[in-house]
């Protein structure tokens, strides 16, 4: 009886598809409903999206124009602060790209010197000098011309922290005069002459490196290093990563040769070794 029914059924399955008609698909019962999308997605949670998945910030930078550090803070999972990774992510495309860093990116960066504190964003003090160190013309143009007031003023207060220590600025001097000197600093800078980056350099201790960098270098076909003094700061002449030695003072002259005419820049090296805490 039950081989009888089984040929019927099958009889009848050549039958439908005969006829051009299939039998219906079983139904799924057990399927999760579809979860609609919302309407519109931020750009904070664009951001938010993709530093959890550990995408450069590359693929990110630019959403940040509309974007405050606020609204990055909302918490949306437990444990993971996107403000503190979105910045370690800034950092290291910031060191990852160096000087082909674009005029949009550091417009962007400068912008949002401002944390969640109202003071500087969290690390953002030493990223400032180096973003001037790698164009100085560049960002004299954004931090001068094109920045509001309130950021404009946030942009210098933070730069003028490092700038200020590497340049020996005086102590007993107040913030409005120290500010007048790095301003005066950066509206030479913005001539974006031919120039040799950084002008001074401090370590404080043995090994540390840093590149000086030609800035605004269009036509220059050869470069040299030398040092004055290569037991205190030794530098690599095709490359210019200058690396302390021992302790002193050294200048370092770099050579450029380009558009019919040779120029030497200098640039002043302290090491100056800090104690070893016990």
């Amino acid at each position: 009886m039950k081989r009888h029914i089984i040929i019927v059924c099958m009889a009848c399955a050549l039958l439908l598809a005969a006829c051009g008609r299939k039998p219906p698909a079983p139904q799924e019962t057990d399927r999760p409903p579809a979860v609609p999308l919302p309407e519109k997605v931020s750009g904070a949670d664009l951001i938010r999206e993709r530093v959890w998945r550990g995408e450069s910030a590359r693929t990110w930078l630019s959403l940040l124009a509309d974007v405050t550090w606020e609204e990055l803070a909302a918490p949306v999972r437990e444990g993971f602060d996107c403000v503190w990774e979105a910045c370690g992510d800034i950092f290291s495309y910031v060191e990852e790209q160096g000087q082909s860093l674009t005029e949009e990116e550091y417009q962007i960066l400068l912008s949002h010197v401002r944390g969640l504190d109202g003071a500087c964003a969290e690390g953002y003090n030493g990223m400032l000098y180096d973003l001037y160190v790698l164009n100085p013309a560049r960002f004299a143009r954004i931090a001068l011309d094109q920045l509001p007031p309130d950021q404009r003023e946030t942009a210098l207060g933070g730069l003028l922290y490092d700038w200020g220590d590497c340049h020996d600025l005086d102590g007993t001097m107040d913030r409005a005069g120290q500010l007048a000197l790095l301003t005066a600093r950066l509206e030479e800078d913005r001539a974006g002459a031919l120039a040799a980056s950084p002008d001074v350099m401090r370590f404080d201790c043995q090994g540390q490196s840093a590149r000086l960098l030609p800035v605004n270098a269009e036509g220059v076909y050869a470069v040299s290093y030398a040092s004055d003094r290569p037991e205190v700061a030794a530098v690599d002449g095709a490359t210019g990563l200058v690396t302390a030695v021992g302790p002193g003072e050294a200048v370092i002259t770099p050579h450029f040769e380009g558009n019919g005419e040779n120029r030497d820049f200098t640039c002043a090296v302290a090491c100056r070794w800090q104690p070893r805490l016990p």
